[in-house]
């Protein structure tokens, strides 16, 4: 390892296989400033626990650097900078709040019975043509559409739409990664525009007709607030809560189902006991976690594992370094179904914690299982394909036979 102080969590060779780099780190300094990134870095669990729960830290303002940098080159990204402006994750009291309440009132509006039967039936279907054809691509086939589906079941949007909004949505999250380009900024604003557009329209066809859905239920609660947000605000809300439900559980999925599928022992003990699909999705969680890092900012000067933070200050939170801390798990890099022990890292803490980690655990859940419920595939890949995001761990493909 070379000096900390120039540590870049976005260097290329972190791509493919962070692990051995975050366990040398770990090792050595814990806890350590890093001049190329102008922030203090966390590494181990017992550090990043206790960060997600400190209120002094704060979410960063996205949308603030963006309307600079957009400013700067004579832009204005509307529908971009609306949902940055809805996105629960980068608001901080007192604005979290509301819009926090209300995506839960979503999320409660079926019962977890009825969330899970029809995940299930979404999954069956998915699923069937590996046993018709004798084939399929578990990302792209499975993983990739089984959530946008079952969000669009909650909100009451028919099964193209809803595949149509993830497809001109899905390249919108990477404006969510450090090192995002100008570029990326521009698609993300084309990709709002046109997904925006669609949106608005289900809302105001709801509001002159309401249904017993999710949709209508967003654009009834929030009339009725002492606050109401105008339609293109209630429409970014929309847009992010489904990007929100598919982007991430797509890549637990898929990653819940390459670890399974490649370690031939523990699939054989899944299979034979269905209890351990919950251990199997959150070892996926905890190996292999969806978002690798956050960042937080210091809203004044305090002490954070053992260090003086001064306000202002920047902490990355490196979620795929805590989840295999040894203090925390045992021979962490084992992927063991059965684990008991400390709770992942995977969907953050305090204020923060991910509002959807119950849905995302299930449909993971429901989806190893239903894979086990049929002629068990094998693999067409030695190892997976990752995108090129450093923010985000979430496989291109994983074609499998049977």
């Amino acid at each position: 390892m070379g000096d900390l102080g120039s540590f870049n969590s976005l260097a290329p060779l972190l791509r493919d296989d962070p692990y051995p780099v975050y366990a040398q780190l770990r090792a050595r300094a814990p806890v350590f400033w890093t001049e190329t990134e102008q922030a203090w870095v966390l590494l181990r669990h017992q550090e990043v626990s206790a960060a997600f729960g400190t209120p002094g830290l704060l979410t960063l303002d996205l949308g603030r650097f963006v309307a600079e940098v957009s400013q700067a080159l004579g832009d204005h990204p509307v529908e971009l900078l609306r949902l940055l402006d809805m996105a629960i994750f980068f608001r901080n009291p007192p604005a979290h709040g509301p819009l926090r309440a209300l995506v839960a009132r979503l999320l409660a509006l079926r019962p977890q019975a009825a969330c899970a039967a029809e995940v299930a039936r979404i999954a069956r279907s998915l699923h069937a043509p590996l046993v018709r054809d004798g084939g399929l691509d578990l990302m792209t086939g499975f993983a990739d559409p089984l959530p946008p589906l079952f969000m669009g079941w909650l909100l009451g949007l028919a099964d193209a739409d809803a595949l149509w909004l993830a497809k001109t949505l899905s390249g919108v999250p990477v404006i969510l990664n450090r090192g995002a380009s100008i570029r990326d900024f521009r698609a993300a604003e084309r990709r709002l525009t046109e997904a925006h557009a669609f949106l608005r329209a289900e809302i105001a066809a709801r509001r002159l007709a309401p249904r017993d859905d999710g949709l209508s239920l967003l654009v009834s609660r929030n009339d009725a607030s002492e606050a109401p947000f105008d339609d293109d605000r209630l429409t970014a809300l929309t847009s992010f809560v489904f990007m929100a439900g598919f982007e991430t559980t797509s890549a637990l999925i898929g990653n819940a189902l390459w670890l399974l599928l490649d370690h031939p022992e523990q699939c054989d003990r899944v299979a034979a006991d269905r209890k351990l699909l919950a251990g199997a999705a959150e070892e996926a969680l905890r190996l292999e976690a969806p978002i690798q890092q956050v960042r937080r900012r210091a809203a004044t000067d305090m002490t954070l594992a053992g260090q003086e933070i001064r306000a202002g200050q920047q902490i990355v939170l490196m979620i795929a370094a805590a989840n295999r801390d040894p203090q925390a798990y045992p021979d962490p890099d084992l992927y063991l179904p059965g684990r008991t022990g400390r709770p992942v890292q995977s969907f953050g803490g305090g204020l923060h914690h991910c509002l959807g980690a119950w849905v995302a655990r299930m449909e993971a859940e429901i989806a190893l299982g239903t894979v086990l419920d049929g002629p068990r595939p094998r693999l067409c890949i030695d190892r997976p394909g990752w995108r090129a995001l450093h923010n985000q761990r979430r496989m291109t493909t994983l074609p499998v036979q049977v």
